[in-house]
């Protein structure tokens, strides 16, 4: 193959680890391209970045050791954030059984009252974000924050495209209904509130 290993697309990278063809310098490339949005999907998942960080090199364990499960043809980084999200829920749900300090101290925190300023308009979204069903929360994460398509979205979550879009739909209004906004949007309103979240 032409150009360097860093050129290959994440199929062929894939393959090579599989066949055992450079599968270290195959996966250090995939690593090297994808650790910034798992890192960036588990941090908002759990909230913590220790907690994150340990989950991303989780998730990369895993797909090393489960790359025979990888479809060709797939989007690689769909599939990882398929990895991330089975480990984050995990977390999550250990975390629920056992609260931490640190969790219970930021619960108390975000009930503190707050005044009408830009800034506190923000924490209000994250707020309100925070405050939604788990899996409006996750639609809003993976479509706005990672930029995936539905049908990546749907590979990973095992739901159909018109049942995301159904949800994407209802998490946005419930979104507005929490922070005050009437229903429909404002022609001069940005499009994209993932930046305030």
């Amino acid at each position: 193959m032409a150009g360097t290993p860093g050129d290959a697309c994440d199929g062929e990278l894939c393959e090579r680890v599989r066949r055992g063809e450079g599968a270290g310098e195959a996966f250090a490339i995939l690593v090297a391209r994808h650790q910034p949005a798992v890192s960036r999907f588990a941090a908002r998942w759990l909230g913590r970045r220790d907690e994150a960080d340990d989950v991303v090199q989780e998730t990369f364990l895993r797909a090393w050791q489960q790359i025979g499960r990888f479809k060709p043809g797939t989007n690689f980084l769909a599939w990882i954030l398929a990895i991330a999200r089975f480990l984050c829920m995990a977390r999550l749900k250990e975390s629920q059984r056992h609260p931490t300090p640190a969790a219970l101290a930021a619960i108390g925190e975000q009930a503190a009252a707050r005044e009408n300023t830009p800034r506190d308009y923000v924490e209000k979204l994250r707020e309100a974000y925070a405050s939604l069903p788990f899996h409006q929360r996750e639609i809003l994460s993976l479509r706005l924050f990672d930029g995936l398509s539905y049908r990546d979205i749907s590979a990973i979550t095992g739901r159909s495209e018109v049942a995301l879009r159904s949800r994407m739909h209802d998490a946005l209004a419930r979104l507005k209904s929490l922070c005050g906004v009437p229903p429909g949007r404002p022609r001069n309103a940005p499009t994209n509130a993932a930046g305030a979240l």
